[in-house]
């Protein structure tokens, strides 16, 4: 069911267990029963009947008969596949926006958001880290002006956000990782598009590595 056509309380059962799988509130592999969200959010069972049905159809929850749903894994390859397919859609949005130009305001969007980067790792705050990276990563999807575009990658950092969460903490200082945002950032204000693509890939594809070796060699079947 479309979302504009979901009743209210359906609507707003599917933003609140989505956003809480999402977050890691309910645990990957977590059985959750339909008493439980009854009487945590308050609402009765058809709208969260509805709601299941469309998170199940999005492969995030598998449904118990008469007892509630499952929070389903998420594999290594499917994390896999989702950053190659983002790492795509980010050179194709550099390649959009060296063909029209940045203007100031995103030139100083940019370089405020690496100078986060940089801050947050000096500081191994890594939580600041997360946050200063994921603001880089929808400014450069942004700043493409294709809403398709940003729609369809919006839609994959959604799915990747409880792997990145999970292993944020087990895998080394993002050093080279805010080394190639900066960088990236210097080749785009340099006009040097291929330049800027080859950085973003090869950071992309090296970061997708990294995370899913660590799911494989911890084998977190849960997440």
């Amino acid at each position: 069911m479309p979302d504009g056509a979901a009743p209210p309380a359906a609507r707003t059962a599917y933003t609140t267990l989505r956003e809480r799988i999402l977050s890691n509130h309910y645990a990957p592999g977590q059985s959750v029963s339909i008493g439980e969200v009854t009487a945590t959010l308050g609402m009765s069972r058809t709208p969260l009947r509805d709601a299941l049905i469309r998170l199940e159809e999005e492969r995030l929850v598998e449904l118990v008969p008469r007892q509630g749903f499952r929070v389903l894994p998420v594999h290594p390859q499917a994390m896999r596949e989702a950053y190659e397919v983002l790492a795509g859609l980010e050179v194709a949005a550099i390649e959009l926006l060296a063909m029209r130009g940045m203007d100031d305001a995103e030139r100083a969007a940019l370089a405020e958001v690496s100078d986060a980067l940089g801050q947050a790792l000096a500081m191994e705050d890594l939580d600041a880290w997360a946050r200063a990276d994921a603001h880089f990563h929808r400014l450069i999807l942004s700043a493409a002006r294709n809403d398709r575009l940003l729609a369809i990658a919006e839609g994959l950092l959604e799915q990747t956000r409880r792997a990145r969460a999970v292993t944020l903490r087990l895998r080394p200082l993002p050093s080279a990782s805010t080394r190639a945002h900066q960088a990236l950032v210097a080749a785009l204000v340099a006009g040097d598009t291929r330049q800027a693509q080859h950085i973003h890939l090869r950071q992309r594809l090296r970061s997708a590595r990294e995370l899913t070796e660590i799911l494989e060699k911890l084998n977190i079947r849960t997440l």
